[in-house]
């Protein structure tokens, strides 16, 4: 509801409301009112007034679309003016009789007009209504997503430390190997969950907390973690730099590239290295696995995309992340394939201007985490 203050604005202004938004149509029946004392008048004009009331009418309506009441009341005015206006100069034997079939033809013409203005409002007005309703079930499966995801985190945590201490406590291999089936399938539910969220948080406008941060510092400490354990992944050569940019989404970015690099190139060497192109930081992951299919570089970052079909299939959510954070920074995520094999997965990030630290992150390139 309007606060009282707005009410009071409102009253205080009415008048010079109204004027300004009738304003025009004043001044079309203004102009009406002067070419009808031209054509009574003015007979030596003869139907220059009458074709000048018409067109204006035509051109008014263009440009301010009335309602069917207004148009028709309009209409109808307009007709009976330039009719008897018409008809005295035939009666007197100013304009021949003819000159009277000019109302019912410029009647005709305006009304198909109005016709076609009409259908193409109302095909407009559908297509903005089916517009909204796109939107409002966006928003809603989102929501839903991003619900569902909150709802399902803590009863998977739950599950997936009851499974844990039961792979702890077997005493057979039998229960061993179930135990652990069942550990890895609810980890790997859990990471599913979690990247839902992270990609429906993308989408809001808290997304990205920037601060200034040392971006090769990050790279290499990112990738030093996944080095521990995965002997493949080798750090390149990196460029240090300070730039703009949330540390944290930065840092997930690249575990999902390394992870991506990892599970569809399994036993062939992942590089990552970093430099500056330009006004960009380019972080770039490159593996020699199979490559991208020449027809999927383009949509192998959108959402639930897996790749070619004889790798394994994740929930294809992880190189939509990848894009989250790129594009959420401005900048861009691509692939490319490399001669000989393999591809190169490049997360762009344009050097923003350095914007104070948020109160509520206490972000350290120790504390950062990721699936490692």
């Amino acid at each position: 509801m309007a606060s009282i203050s707005e009410v009071a604005f409102r009253a205080r202004h009415r008048p010079a409301l109204v004027w300004h938004q009738h304003r025009a149509d004043i001044l079309w029946w203004c102009f009406v009112a002067v070419n009808v004392w031209a054509i009574v008048m003015l007979r030596a004009w003869a139907t220059v007034p009458f074709h000048f009331i018409w067109i204006g009418l035509t051109l008014m309506y263009g440009w301010r679309v009335w309602s069917l009441k207004v148009t028709a009341l309009s209409l109808s005015v307009i007709v009976v003016l330039t009719g008897v206006t018409m008809l005295d100069d035939v009666l007197r034997g100013y304009q021949e009789p003819d000159e009277l079939t000019e109302i019912p033809l410029m009647a005709t013409v305006f009304l198909v007009m109005v016709l076609y203005v009409q259908r193409y409002a109302s095909a407009q007005q559908e297509t903005e209504q089916i517009a909204a309703r796109n939107l409002a079930l966006v928003e809603q499966s989102r929501t839903l997503v991003q619900n569902a995801s909150h709802v399902l985190r803590t009863p998977l945590t739950i599950a997936l430390g009851h499974a844990e201490l039961l792979q702890q406590a077997a005493t057979t291999p039998e229960m061993t190997d179930d135990a652990r089936v069942v550990v890895n399938e609810l980890t790997r539910l859990k990471q599913i969950t979690d990247r839902f969220l992270r990609l429906a948080k993308s989408e809001q406008p808290d997304f990205l907390y920037p601060m200034e941060t040392a971006v090769g510092e990050l790279v290499t400490a990112t990738v030093t973690r996944w080095m521990a354990t995965h002997p493949l992944v080798g750090l390149g050569a990196v460029e240090g730099d300070v730039m703009s940019l949330d540390p944290g989404r930065v840092a997930e970015a690249l575990d999902e590239l390394i992870g991506n690099a990892i599970v569809h190139c399994p036993a062939a060497p992942i590089e990552v290295y970093a430099s500056r192109r330009a006004d960009r930081y380019v972080i770039s992951v490159a593996d020699r696995g199979p490559g991208i299919p020449p027809g999927m570089t383009s949509s192998v970052f959108d959402r639930f995309t897996h790749g070619i079909e004889s790798r394994p299939r994740g929930a294809g959510l992880g190189l939509a992340i990848v894009k989250a954070v790129s594009e959420g920074h401005g900048g861009t995520a691509k692939v490319r394939n490399r001669r000989g094999g393999g591809s190169v997965f490049e997360m762009a990030l344009p050097f923003a201007p350095l914007v104070p630290e948020p109160l509520d992150t206490s972000y350290s390139l120790r504390g950062v985490t990721g699936t490692a």
